[in-house]
């Protein structure tokens, strides 16, 4: 008999115990954990990639006109690669990149890069023009919507320049010329940048 408040003191501390667990669990219930503050991990890498670092501005090409050319019905030509470039002191440079001769017309293609922040021209007052080397021109065809193939500031374009042909069959060489009289080969303001190029036939 003189073990008896022991055990009520035993049982009292067990039950004791047992609510505090299942206190312990209805804390942990999911309906009362949705107000707490999930925690969120630290992501190993960076949620956004760091931009890449900014390159000059850079010239973008724009499309050119094409200018007429020789009907589907006639043979392609003989085309000559071609790698002749030119720099202008006012910030534009020209590179013909190939020449092609067919029975009615000669095509010269090219690539012209303008620098400048004001457009510039090629045929101003219809000054562009291939000559050979006997002195018989060639006239230009111009594009009917660019007639003095302007080029917009701060562009690169690809241009085929076609020229009335065909050439005679003791020419050796060709000579391009922009701008002829009117515009200029040294002056950095013109509008009108001079270009001369001279092309073997064969």
């Amino acid at each position: 008999m003189k073990f008896r408040p022991t055990l009520i003191a035993l049982a009292v501390t067990a039950i004791a115990t047992a609510a505090q667990a299942q206190s312990s669990l209805l804390n942990d219930d999911p309906l009362t954990s949705i107000n707490r503050a999930p925690s969120t991990p630290t992501p190993a890498q960076p949620l956004v990639k760091p931009g890449l670092p900014s390159r000059p501005e850079q010239p973008a090409p724009v499309a050119f006109p094409a200018a007429p050319t020789a009907p589907s019905g006639q043979d392609s030509g003989r085309t000559v690669r071609l790698e002749q470039e030119q720099a202008h002191p006012s910030g534009v440079a020209m590179m013909l990149t190939g020449i092609t001769y067919r029975a009615d017309s000669v095509i010269v293609s090219a690539s012209i890069l303008n620098l400048t922040d004001r457009a510039v021209s090629l045929n101003r007052g219809g000054s562009l023009v291939l000559v050979d080397d006997r002195g018989r021109a060639h006239p230009f065809v111009p594009p009917a919507d660019n007639p003095e193939v302007q080029v917009a500031p701060r562009s690169r374009v690809n241009a085929s320049f076609v020229f009335a042909g065909p050439l005679s069959g003791d020419t050796r060489s060709v000579q391009l010329s922009t701008n002829g009289p009117s515009g200029s080969r040294s002056d950095r303001l013109t509008s009108a940048p001079a270009f001369q190029f001279r092309v073997p036939v064969s």
